[in-house]
């Protein structure tokens, strides 16, 4: 049987997917992490005081992941036996997006989420049993139990593991109770956390400092703090939420971060904010961590509630922004993350040479370029929803489904509905640089008629740099706060972020705007020619919601008073703002323009703490910068690792001055 085939070469999580050939792929899935966690090797112990501790190690090309619930190394498989692999292939074909390519920019139905940390520290996860046994669904109901049983013996082995190797007792005890029981203190509450980050493959930590709150009696657990951190980052995670609501442990787990590129820490500030926290988070950015990134609850909170009214005030508390920024509630919800991002510069480029020579005025253009991008946007939302119902029927998540509210209570798998919160994020990628074009087609064209339609279209497809280098120059741009460029930037943003408003989503509320590049800005551009915002043929599009790079000049409050002219209050997946500091800043300037900024509306400010001569030098000899982090439009990042066309984004970041 090809079950015993797959065991013999160790592939015990995919074998469990043909035990049962005839159960539902959600059973099959869940008896194949059961098999993986029972045969599974066994993180190497560090001598740390969490375990597991470090980068995961696996011995199997088939292994759990959150994304895919089971995830296929398909190249190493095929490598270590290639017919078995030819029998087996099939199983990883799964093709559930068809998001037009051109318009994913940032994300093409990706989807982080938050386990409810909470709940299993207050519950342990022996006790989710009653509800399971609940289910009506036999193979739902059947493949979570076969999930409990697979981390209980996952446990155990770790257990007779560590006392073989003359681990921790304190940490050998601990995990003889957690995450199975609920934890009694604050250490086996962390122990706790950890070990449940790495179920889910180590994706977001969610609200740790709300989490912890009821087992913190003073302890010193900075080291556990770091630790934890240090998890997260050695594997690629992302983010979690603090607060002032636990004003020490916000505070503790600030100073943990110093100098660490994982998590990024988002962090909600305000006029009540005590000094304290502005303190840790200032150290921490001067750490050279590229955190925390500062968020608005009143705007965001507000937003949120407004456009989903069934959100609980209680849920919005557990507000964290998972994967690099998304809008989700930890522990609730299932939010896709980005599920597409649509080219709003590859759309006007391609207005521009279809119907720029036939438009009597300005306003004709401009009419004729937002119903170009209506009707993309509407096409993506069908597809969207063509691609959660495809993922519904072949990509069921049982750890997901185990770990995230209401899916046991509903008897609802993860992505068929199951979670209580469920949208969609969609990313408008390079709204500033359509910005500084429309302007530019407006000045130039039709209000001074300086160039005919005809002669623009032709100095751009030239990629002529005297006429790309003069409009750039144009001070009618986004970043320099001028009335003219604000009202423009306010209408043209208030009609693109409406259009996620309309349409129903399949298993959810509705979809959000957002604009977030993350690392796709390049990629983005290179297949979009030169645009009337003085962007040469080719180039990166805009760093999400920052001006074009050399159009910042007139200081930081003129580049945030342009941003909050923008709509933000309905971008609310949510919209990015990289903001480079000077390293010697005065903390109270900084504190009062974070503060300004969001008291105009901004949502959300992240910071790169690095000069421009230190961000050269690291171009120029990386050797001698291996910990400098930078932000890249969402996430944080070692300034080494990121590619040649990246790096140079960084560089050319106008430098704000805050003394």
């Amino acid at each position: 049987m090809i079950e015993n085939e797959l065991k013999k070469i160790g592939e015990y999580a995919l074998a469990g997917l043909y035990e049962e050939p005839k159960r539902s792929l959600f059973y099959k899935k869940a008896l194949g992490i059961r098999r993986f966690y029972e045969n599974c090797k066994l993180q190497p112990y560090l001598g740390t005081s969490l375990y597991p501790s470090g980068e995961r190690v696996y011995d199997a090309t088939v292994r759990p992941w959150y994304l895919l619930g089971l995830n296929c190394d398909s190249a190493d498989f095929e490598k270590k036996n290639p017919a078995l692999y030819k029998k087996v292939q099939k199983t990883f074909v799964r093709r559930w997006s068809f998001i037009p390519l051109e318009h994913t920019v940032g994300g093409n139905m990706f989807t982080h989420s938050l386990p409810h940390y909470e709940r299993i520290l207050r519950e342990g996860l022996l006790s989710y049993q009653d509800r399971i046994n609940n289910i009506e669904n036999d193979d739902l109901r059947e493949g979570l139990l076969h999930l409990i049983e697979g981390i209980k013996t996952y446990l155990s082995r770790c257990v007779d593991y560590l006392v073989s190797v003359s681990a921790e007792p304190k940490l050998i005890e601990a995990l003889k109770r957690v995450p199975l029981y609920p934890a009694r203190d604050i250490y086996e509450a962390i122990v706790s956390w950890n070990f449940i980050l790495y179920l889910d493959e180590c994706d977001n930590l969610g609200c740790l400092a709300k989490g912890l709150a009821p087992y913190y009696k003073g302890e010193d657990i900075l080291p556990l703090l770091i630790n934890l951190f240090d998890n997260l980052d050695k594997n690629e995670g992302y983010s979690m939420a603090l607060d002032d609501s636990t004003p020490e442990l916000t505070a503790l787990c600030l100073k943990a971060s110093y100098g660490k590129r994982r998590p990024m820490i988002e962090l909600f500030v305000d006029e009540n904010t005590p000094e304290e926290i502005w303190k840790e988070a200032f150290n921490s950015l001067k750490s050279g961590s590229g955190g925390p990134a500062f968020y608005n609850k009143k705007v965001l909170f507000s937003g949120l509630k407004k456009r989903f009214p069934s959100i609980k005030e209680e849920d919005l508390e557990m507000f964290c922004g998972g994967g690099c920024t998304e809008s989700m509630i930890s522990g609730h919800s299932n939010v896709g993350s980005l599920d597409a991002g649509i080219n709003l510069l590859l759309i006007l480029e391609s207005v521009m040479k279809k119907r720029l020579t036939s438009a009597n005025s300005f306003e004709e253009f401009y009419t004729l370029y937002i119903s170009e991008v209506k009707a993309v946007t509407q096409k993506v939302k069908k597809e969207i929803n063509r691609a959660r119902k495809l993922r519904a029927k072949y990509n069921p998540l049982p750890m997901r489904t185990l770990l995230i509210d209401d899916c046991i209570d509903k008897g609802v798998e993860y992505n068929a509905g199951g979670a209580r919160y469920n949208w969609s994020v969609i990313n408008f990628a390079g709204l500033i640089n359509v910005i500084d074009s429309l302007l530019t087609i407006k000045s130039m064209v039709f209000d001074k008629k300086e160039l005919s339609a005809s002669e623009i279209l032709a100095l751009l497809e030239k990629n002529d740099q005297e006429f790309l280098k003069c409009v750039k120059q144009n001070g009618l741009c986004f970043g320099t706060d001028k009335k003219e460029v604000n009202e423009f930037a306010h209408k043209l943003s208030k009609t693109i972020f409406a259009l996620t408003k309309k349409g129903k989503l399949i298993f959810g509320e509705g979809f959000l705007s957002s604009s977030i590049q993350f690392n796709s800005q390049a990629l983005a551009g290179k297949n979009v020619g030169a645009t009337p915002d003085g962007r040469e043929n080719g180039a990166p599009l805009c760093d999400s919601l920052s001006a074009i790079f050399g159009k910042d000049a007139l200081g930081p409050t003129a580049l945030l008073n342009s941003v909050t002219s923008l709509d933000l209050k309905n971008a609310l997946g949510v919209p990015v703002l990289n903001f480079n500091i000077n390293s010697d800043f005065s903390e109270e300037v900084f504190k009062a323009l974070i503060l300004g900024y969001m008291k105009k509306g901004g949502i959300q400010m992240q910071i790169t703490h690095a000069t421009k001569e230190e961000l050269l030098d690291a171009y120029a000899h990386p050797e001698n910068h291996n910990n400098l982090v930078v932000r890249v439009g969402g996430y944080s990042e070692y300034f080494n690792r990121l590619p040649n066309d990246l790096k140079l984004m960084v560089i050319n970041r106008t430098v704000q001055n805050a003394k």
